[in-house]
């Protein structure tokens, strides 16, 4: 029949090699070491409340002026010129925020770095803001860090001790110095005053105060890195400053006074290029001044020495003068071409007697009036000569009258020609003069462009800076700070750590977990068999049964009761019901029976003694061999273990009555038992002897069953020689004791038909329960030491319980 046949058993509901219900059976059966963890951590983190100071926080929101995003409102006085433009970006004022510099102003300001505390319960308490006492230290430097204690006396005085600077001798650190409150008193860290304040009230009496003074340079990098600044949102300029401390005024005015601090700043620091712009202005305004006078000097100089007012005018002048002057000597021209006519006129003999032509317009009034007159005798000779001939002696009157004319009007016309000539050349004078100034022009309209534009550029730079220096006089008097404050330092009354329920859960979940987890690792660094399914997994020979774990018995090793209805009972009423599906090669059935396992302590005599205590109980006669002839496990626990009537004297031949080897066991009527004897010096040969083969068969006849206890198969060859002997071989394999790395060794012992008809028996397994009452599954837990039968098992068994068992799991150190 196959092994189902053999050994049906309920399917394992499981997922791998671990169940829920394997977890919680563990669990269970270690609920105290669970119980002992969580209380311990959560101890732990009380303590860890109770002695944490709690922790508060407090944040302000401010609104940088950020230029990029359209916060830029101050007035720049150079903000108009290339290389002035004020500009801000909001990342560069959160790092100014950071700075040490403002944090050590902040330090100053607020007196920082000294702090009192006071020892209260297992937490120690800050004093900020409501300390009983005031040390000054009169020698105090930015470098100076000390410490001591200052105890309120009933009396009023004040108690000082416990001084420390990190460099003090112990008998120095030991002194103590009583004073009254306001005294100056010399102490080991140099001299202090300590004064009372309004908060010293009774109950600080007899209390230590711990006074700590840090330097400026600790003090600052400690608030420093306490204090962050970060940016609410990348789209705008909000920035938040947050702070946590264990006083909650302390962190509200160390971030206020940093605002503070960083405004007055940006402030001053306005003011100081304001300052500096404006002395800057006036220092260019004193050297535009004075070149501005250089230039207004050139511009008089440059008009006197030309005897002009305006270079326009001027130049009209000029143009209009040479222009005047050259019509009159045009016309002068014409005058004198005129009179030079009239006079060769004049003068040709063929126009004697002739009129003279009339030319006004440029003749003058006596030529004019003449030749007047001169036509006129003309025309009265003309009369006459027409009424008379030319030798009237009116006639000859009038022409020497005549030729007296013509002389005179020559003489006047040359007077006038000589006249009109010289005016000629005087016009041509002041026309030549005239076109001089004008030709001159250009060069002085070039001279006076230039000192215009020097005067144009100096004038309009002095109002501009004139203009820059009341906008600088402006922005100092209205500077404003590169921040608003949106909120000032607020926050939740509640602490932000320790957070007690987080602690507390944490602790408990920690609690446990580390029980769990060291439970769970054993269960992983354990390599040994841990239920059925490890040997199915790995072994192909038969699954007998399995018996669960047992404490109890009698000192000979059974526990089955006859009419028990206990699991180990049934257990082996299971596995006797099981032997009689096993098909053997022999026709007679199952006779003899040999027990065997890899290693000791596999329980395979305990086994052997209960089976076949149950067989009996069913009304068998079953007999027991101890065939282990070198450590006498069935003898010993039966009582007999160093009998020298046994096994080995009969196949020593020094007794040859077989009768006489066999003894009641005690156990049952139907159960006897045939002991060891003395341990021989050779055990493999002796096994080896005729005489026990003839002994098996001649038992075999007288009982029903014969059970051989041999040795381990893999220790010693004892139990491969006496596997001749048996009709069946049991291999014992024990929970928690055998490695499952030596599960091939058994297959290959199948396999190769090492012994006859080979199964398997799983000994000592938990217990859990199946539809039907009971069962048998995987254990987790503590490991099984090696026993010799049932007695050593279960001193294995009581020692595996506990904190040396589990160590002994976790380090391998099991009992060989």
């Amino acid at each position: 029949m196959t092994e189902r046949t053999i050994n049906p058993q309920p399917a394992e509901e499981t997922t791998g090699n671990v169940t829920l219900h394997d977890i919680l059976r563990m669990v269970a059966a270690n609920w105290y070491w669970f119980v002992i963890s969580a209380a311990v951590c959560l101890g732990a983190a009380y303590y860890y409340l109770a002695s944490t100071p709690r922790i508060y926080s407090r944040t302000a929101t401010i609104l940088v002026k950020d230029s990029r995003k359209g916060g830029d409102t101050d007035l720049a006085a150079f903000s108009d010129l290339a290389g002035f433009q004020n500009r801000r970006s909001v990342d560069n004022e959160v790092f100014i925020l950071q700075s040490r510099r403002l944090m050590s102003e902040v330090v100053r300001r607020l007196g920082l770095t000294t702090d009192y505390s006071v020892r209260d319960r297992l937490r120690t308490r800050d004093l900020y803001g409501q300390s009983p006492l005031r040390v000054r230290f009169i020698d105090e430097t930015e470098d100076l860090s000390a410490e001591l204690t200052v105890t309120p006396l009933p009396d009023g005085r004040l108690r000082l001790s416990d001084f420390d600077d990190g460099f003090l001798p112990k008998s120095e650190r030991r002194t103590q110095i009583v004073v009254e409150s306001g005294d100056t008193a010399a102490t080991p860290v140099g001299k202090v005053v300590v004064e009372r304040t309004p908060y010293l009230t009774p109950a600080y009496e007899g209390v230590p105060v711990r006074v700590r003074k840090r330097s400026l340079g600790s003090a600052t990098s400690a608030y420093r890195n306490a204090v962050k600044c970060d940016v609410a949102n990348k789209q705008a300029s909000v920035v938040t400053v947050t702070m946590s401390n264990t006083v909650p005024r302390r962190a509200e005015e160390v971030i206020d006074a940093l605002v503070a601090v960083y405004n007055e700043d940006a402030v001053e620091d306005k003011r100081r290029i304001s300052v500096v712009t404006s002395d800057f202005i006036r220092a260019r305004l004193d050297v535009i001044g004075r070149e501005l006078g250089d230039v207004d000097r050139g511009i008089e100089e440059l008009k006197r020495s030309n005897r002009m007012i305006d270079l326009q005018s001027e130049a009209a002048r000029n143009v209009s003068e040479s222009s005047r002057y050259k019509a009159e000597g045009l016309s002068l021209e014409n005058q004198i071409a005129v009179a030079r006519f009239v006079s060769d006129y004049l003068r040709d003999p063929a126009h004697a007697g002739e009129l003279i032509p009339m030319a006004a317009s440029v003749a003058s009034e006596t030529v004019a009036a003449q030749i007047d007159r001169y036509n006129e005798a003309i025309l009265t000779r003309s009369r006459l000569l027409a009424n008379g001939s030319e030798q009237n002696p009116v006639i000859g009157e009038m022409d020497r009258e005549l030729a007296a004319v013509r002389r005179s009007i020559l003489a006047s016309l040359d007077s006038h020609i000589a006249t009109l000539t010289l005016q000629r050349d005087a016009m041509r004078g002041e026309e030549a003069t005239a076109d001089d100034r004008i030709a001159a022009m250009p060069s002085q309209e070039k001279a006076m462009l230039g000192i215009a534009r020097q005067q144009k550029i100096k004038e309009e730079l002095y109002l501009y800076l004139l203009n820059k220096l009341e906008e600088t006089q402006l922005n100092y008097a209205v500077a404003e700070s590169n921040a608003r404050i949106i909120d000032t330092a607020y926050g939740s009354p509640l602490p932000v750590s320790p957070r007690a329920t987080m602690i507390l859960s944490i602790a408990l979940v920690v609690g446990l977990a580390i029980p769990f987890g060291l439970l769970y690792l054993v269960g992983m660094l354990d390599t040994t068999i841990r239920g059925r399914k490890d040997i199915e997994e790995h072994v192909s020979a038969p699954f007998l049964g399995d018996i669960p774990y047992h404490e109890g018995g009698d000192e000979r090793g059974v526990a089955v009761r006859e009419a028990g209805r206990d699991p180990l009972s049934e257990a082996f009423r299971m596995l006797r019901s099981n032997m009689t599906f096993m098909n053997v090669s022999a026709g007679n059935g199952i006779r003899s029976v040999l027990f065997t396992s890899t290693n000791p302590h596999a329980g395979k005599t305990f086994v052997a003694v209960n089976l076949a205590a149950t067989l009996a109980m069913a009304g068998k006669r079953v007999l027991l061999v101890d065939l282990d002839f070198r450590r006498h496990a069935l003898s010993s626990q039966l009582g007999h273990g160093g009998s020298k009537h046994g096994l080995t004297a009969y196949l020593a031949g020094t007794t040859d009555n077989a009768d006489a080897l066999i003894r009641p066991s005690g156990i049952h009527d139907g159960l006897d038992v045939i002991y060891a004897g003395t341990q021989p010096p050779n055990p493999a040969e002796m096994l080896l002897s005729e005489r026990l083969d003839r002994l098996v068969g001649e038992l075999k006849e007288r009982y029903d069953f014969l059970f051989l206890d041999s040795t381990p198969a893999m220790s010693v060859a004892d139990a491969v020689i006496s596997d001749r002997l048996a009709d069946l071989c049991i291999y014992i394999v024990r929970e928690g004791v055998l490695d499952r790395r030596q599960l091939p060794d058994i297959e290959r012992l199948y396999r190769e038909k090492r012994f006859r008809n080979m199964c398997i028996v799983l000994n000592s397994t938990r217990v859990r329960r199946h539809g039907y009452g009971y069962g048998y599954g995987y254990g987790y837990g503590y490991g099984y030491g090696y026993g010799y039968g049932y007695g050593d098992d279960r001193h294995d068994d009581e020692k595996r319980r506990g904190i040396r068992g589990l160590l002994r799991r976790i380090f391998g150190k099991h009992k060989k």
